[in-house]
């Protein structure tokens, strides 16, 4: 659990955004491939013996840098370059102690193969257990570790648990350094060879190789997909992150262990029809309780995990090849995170990354139903024959090879030009993809240049290479190519987008409406802002931010109030609410992403922050950092919208962030929180943050809106309000519509070292739209 113990240690500093969690996996899969280079290549150059007591000496070097902790005066978290300040913060803070336990895993799995144990010839079970472990490590965070400890107490656990697994890895290096030597490796088995896969007793050749990057590189590229998937939803914290993590291990766990887990074969007959569903659902964004949509993505990243982990696991190597397996993996695994974290979002400017990759599996998956043509020599591939014909001749010395061919290649070869029995597999996956050719003609538009020349060169060499790897047939590749078109110019039917940008918060889209004549801002899936066209209704405030809303009653009564002449906004949308700036009055908005400064500040987009009546001013940067740098009392109103799509970042509504906001506010200050989500019910939190500090609250769920009031542009909204003293709300103190937080002692205050929301998701109530 170090991956979200780390990554919920830095994420306050870069906005909340979940490619921050992106960015920290492609760190440590990066650091693990290092691990695995070190372990590779020290045992082939100084021999395990010499190694082990090397290895011994190398442990102590983290304990200089641990506990884990990060100052803020380490790199700075200026927003042109965020991922180079994660990957900077990461490799000071934690690069050290980190590449040293990942080596443990396969060092391990190294000396017991030089041991006397009976199982030493098969030592892959290990790899079973260390990710066991890694998962249990995994799950017990976000349900135990973070409710519980706060993060200085963790990575002080964390700092034991080193020392622990320093002893542990002392004693089996001086039970090796006992043995007297390097045991001298052989081929030959303790037990019969049918036991293991046929790779085990052939060197791995250049194909193979490549097979294994791709079958660590899919998987991981897919966790790392579904994560921002929901995470962009949702909230980018660490029980969101744990899960997908979660199983992308359990599969290691099922597929490497000693019983080697296979997928029933039904499961894998209907797992396109999985697949292709969960597609369907990314695309044209159903609305459905959160419960199935998670279990349709997870359920999708188990199946394809398994399928290709089980493939990886099948043609695991001797173990005299142990360490170059895993680095091969560990290079997958790296690639995947580099592809999700850096690689999509320069060349898509969309999520296409996701379906992508399910469509990649798609291509991969083999019917569980017929004859396994793996295990038998392929007639073209004369160079794994001549390895076959050797094989047998070491085994058998009086073998007639022309006979042997005759039986093993010729017969297979005539099989494959039977006609195949009809199974569930050949039935699901035409289905799937009729499922997916429907779906994408739903919204197709014909454009070539909605993605540029870079992203379709690379998605084609993609599927090339795969297609290379795994000997694929002509007919699959022509089903590639098709998926790739119909992925690239998929578009939402019901608006045109006029302007669509990522970045690494995330991506943004201009959408224009003909129908209704209107331009709206959408943030990963979700609604930040709306403007009609119609010069009458220009300056009318529309989505979350209507007059007869929760925050158009606030400013309306405000508006006999001298005493409020100072606004600060913590996110900026489309600048919809400088339509409530008066004369006299200073504004300053605070936006994290400098995509959305420039949507909102384009007139052709948007003309709120143009038309604003009062002085409007923009500060690029974190909203809390920001805000910090201000003297106090320098604002009469704060309001809190800042979005990550649907989520809010945790690290604003914290016990930190709310004295910080009353240290800005004047005595007489209010502090407005838009809390509106279609996940997560944040109003019990605020209430506790509240108690705390004694302050008075009021809040509104303005959640039933007219048919009349959609049509002109109202959506639903949730706000809460936050004062000193009750006197400080003026005519809204009155105001039936609103009313104060019941009072739940059992919500426990949120800290920048403690939050836990997992009791405030909203697991299956249906998700309401705000488009």
């Amino acid at each position: 659990g170090v991956q979200l113990m780390v990554a919920k240690m830095i994420l306050p500093i870069l906005g909340g955004s979940p490619s921050v969690w992106n960015t920290c996996m492609f760190f440590f899969q990066a650091t693990l491939l290092l691990g695995y280079g070190y372990a590779h290549l020290a045992t082939r150059w100084w021999g395990v013996r010499r190694h082990a007591i090397f290895h011994s000496i190398l442990l102590f070097i983290p304990l200089a840098f641990l506990p884990i902790a990060f100052q803020k005066t380490e790199v700075g978290s200026e927003i042109a370059h965020p991922i180079l300040s994660v990957l900077a913060w990461l490799t000071l803070g934690v690069s050290v102690p980190f590449f040293v336990v990942s080596t443990s895993a396969p060092l391990v799995q190294k000396w017991f193969a030089q041991t006397p144990h009976p199982d030493r010839d098969d030592p892959y079970f290990l790899y079973a257990a260390s990710n066991f472990g890694s998962l249990l490590g995994v799950l017990s965070y976000p349900l135990v570790i973070e409710p519980s400890f706060s993060l200085d107490r963790q990575s002080f656990l964390w700092m034991i648990a080193y020392g622990l697994l320093v002893i542990v890895t002392i004693g089996c290096a001086t039970f090796i350094g006992k043995l007297g030597g390097d045991r001298e490796q052989a081929i030959t088995l303790a037990r019969s060879h049918e036991d293991f896969p046929e790779t085990f007793l052939t060197p791995p050749i250049t194909q193979q190789k490549i097979q294994w990057v791709f079958l660590s590189f899919l998987p991981s590229s897919l966790m790392l997909g579904v994560t921002t998937y929901i995470t962009t939803d949702i909230a980018s914290i660490p029980l969101l992150w744990a899960v997908p993590l979660a199983i992308y291990l359990l599969s290691f766990v099922l597929t490497f262990s000693r019983k080697s887990f296979q997928l029933n074969r039904t499961l894998i007959s209907i797992s396109p029809l999985f697949f292709s569903g969960t597609i369907a659902l990314e695309n044209i964004k159903i609305l459905l309780p959160v419960g199935i949509l998670l279990f349709a993505h997870w359920g999708s990243l188990f199946l394809a995990s398994c399928v290709l982990h089980g493939e990886l696991a099948k043609s695991r190597p001797h173990p005299e090849y142990l360490t170059e397996f895993y680095f091969w993996i560990s290079l997958g695994g790296v690639l995947g995170g580099l592809f999700n974290s850096i690689v999509a979002p320069w060349i898509f400017p969309r999520l296409v990354e996701y379906p992508l990759i399910i469509g990649l599996v798609l291509l991969l998956l083999r019917d569980p139903w017929q004859e396994d043509r793996s295990s038998k020599p392929e007639i073209e591939n004369l160079e794994a024959l001549n390895r076959e014909v050797k094989q047998a001749k070491i085994e058998n010395p009086d073998l007639d090879v022309s006979e042997w061919v005759s039986a093993n290649v010729l017969s297979h070869y005539s099989s494959r030009n039977r006609p195949r029995k009809r199974t569930l597999f050949s039935l699901t996956l035409p289905i799937s993809l009729g499922v997916l050719i429907g779906n994408f003609f739903l919204g197709f538009q014909l454009n070539l240049g909605n993605s540029s020349f870079i992203a379709w060169l690379f998605t084609l060499g993609l599927f090339g290479a795969i297609g290379y790897a795994f000997s694929l047939y002509p007919w699959r590749w022509l089903v590639g190519f098709i998926f790739v078109i119909l992925l690239n110019q998929f578009a939402l039917p019901t608006s045109q987008v006029i302007y669509s940008d990522r970045n690494f918060f995330g991506v943004n889209q201009v959408l224009y409406n003909a129908t209704e004549n209107y331009h709206a801002f959408v943030h990963g899936t979700t609604l930040h802002g709306k403007q009609s066209l119609d010069p009458q209704r220009q300056n009318e405030p529309l989505t979350y931010f209507t007059k007869t809303g929760p925050i158009g009653q606030l400013f309306q009564s405000l508006e006999t109030e001298p005493r409020i002449s100072r606004i600060g906004v913590i996110g900026l949308g489309v600048g919809t609410l400088a339509a409530y700036a008066k004369p006299g009055q200073t504004w300053r908005f605070y936006e994290i992403d400098p995509a959305v400064e420039k949507i909102a500040s384009d007139p052709q987009y948007f003309t709120f922050l143009q038309n604003a009546k009062g002085e409007v001013n923009i500060v690029l940067g974190d909203g809390r950092l920001s805000i910090a740098k201000v003297p106090n009392n320098s604002y009469d109103l704060l309001v809190m919208d800042a979005f990550s799509s649907d989520s809010i970042p945790v690290h604003l509504v914290t016990r930190e962030a709310i004295n910080l906001y009353l240290q800005k506010l004047s005595p007489q200050g209010l502090l407005a929180l838009n809390i509106t989500n279609r996940y997560l019910d944040l109003q019990p939190v605020i209430g506790a943050l509240a108690r705390d500090r004694n302050l008075v609250t009021l809040t509104q769920w303005d959640k039933i809106v007219s048919v009349e009031e959609r049509q002109l542009g109202k959506t639903p909204s949730h706000w809460v309000i936050l004062a000193r003293d009750r006197r400080d709300f003026g005519n809204l103190a009155n105001d039936p519509r609103w009313k104060p937080i019941a009072n739940e002692s059992s919500i426990s205050v949120w800290t920048d070292n403690f939050s836990n929301l997992f009791r405030s998701l909203r697991i299956f109530k249906t998700r309401y739209s705000g488009l």
